[in-house]
């Protein structure tokens, strides 16, 4: 795959991972999550890929993700993809709306395709409030 649809390819699994969370298609979001996934929230809490999925489905629900200012750099199966992103969450258990203003650093690997790895989201600003687990 040359570097131009390397770069095509991971924007689409991104755009994808947005769709699949905002549609709340967690089978189809699994599957470009890898199975070593690692991925670090804003308040520095880490998760693999079963204790996010359990996050996103029993703890919160994602209203609204919207990624700004995307770069991706490829390196053979690598790539290295940064930007901003906003999320607007709900807390299941008392309906609290939390938007969160982050910095992506996110590392994908070609393997079953293009699967996300590492997540890591840095707060813009002042950290939003904290959910319950």
């Amino acid at each position: 795959m040359n570097q131009d649809a390397a770069i095509a390819a991971v924007r689409k699994a991104e755009q994808d991972r947005c769709d699949y969370i905002r549609l709340q298609d967690y089978a189809a979001l699994r599957k470009l999550l890898h199975p070593d996934l690692v991925h670090v929230h804003t308040r520095g809490n880490q998760d693999n890929r079963d204790t996010y999925l359990k996050f996103i489905t029993e703890v919160i629900e994602i209203l609204n993700v919207e990624r700004q200012d995307v770069s991706v750099k490829v390196f053979g199966d690598c790539a290295i993809m940064c930007g901003g992103q906003i999320n607007t969450v709900r807390a299941r258990n008392s309906g609290e709306i939390v938007v969160a203003n982050t910095q992506l650093l996110q590392v994908w690997l070609h393997a079953d395709g293009w699967q996300q790895v590492a997540f890591q989201a840095t707060a813009v600003g002042p950290l939003p409030p904290p959910l319950p687990r």
